[in-house]
């Protein structure tokens, strides 16, 4: 069964994604967000995510999963980073991917990355991924959140996702780890 939910999940994402992310009023889950590029205040160079986090999915018989990531969008406007991800769904998933866009806005961050190992049957190696984060603090009353991640993207979706995003909601809280999202630091890395 959860490999039925699990392909029909990657389907919805791929169907929305291949859609160009455009407001459908029947699923609350693929909107596009409702502040424009002007006045999400996102950093266009300096940008940072970093850490590691676990999350329980509940709608997957709270399967753990777990990442660890490191997206840094140099000042230059290059992206370096990995994405290293375990999850306990259908069995064991595992996929290792290459960051290729992260924009920070505020204490959240939008993110995709583009698969080189896998696991997932509808997650193959060349295809990419998209999540949302929110670093919340160091502190076990406002954990770190992040949504699941979402494969079956194309490359020009992750580009719209870091761009202008797509609502990955619900977010769900971590269990443990912690995120830390950034802006600007003053070295030149």
């Amino acid at each position: 069964m959860r490999s039925v939910l699990q392909g029909a999940k990657a389907l919805c994402v791929v169907a929305v994604l291949g859609c160009g992310g455009a407001k459908d009023s029947t699923s609350a889950r693929f909107t596009a967000p409702e502040m424009s590029r002007a006045e999400e205040g996102s950093s266009s160079a300096g940008a940072q995510v970093t850490g590691d986090i676990a999350i329980l999915l509940p709608g997957f018989d709270n399967a753990l999963e777990q990442y660890s990531v490191s997206a840094i969008r140099h000042r230059d406007g290059s992206v370096s980073g990995e994405l290293e991800e375990k999850s306990e769904q259908q069995g064991g998933q595992h996929i290792h991917a290459r960051l290729v866009c992260v924009t920070v806005t505020g204490n959240s961050a939008r993110l995709a990355a583009r698969l080189e190992k896998s696991n997932v049957p509808f997650g193959p190696v060349g295809s990419y991924v998209v999540w949302s984060v929110i670093d919340n603090g160091n502190g076990k009353a406002h954990p770190d959140q992040t949504t699941d991640i979402f494969f079956g993207a194309t490359e020009a979706n992750a580009e719209f996702h870091c761009a202008t995003g797509f609502n990955l909601a619900p977010y769900f809280n971590s269990v443990r780890g912690n995120l830390e999202v950034g802006t600007d630091r003053d070295d030149d890395r």
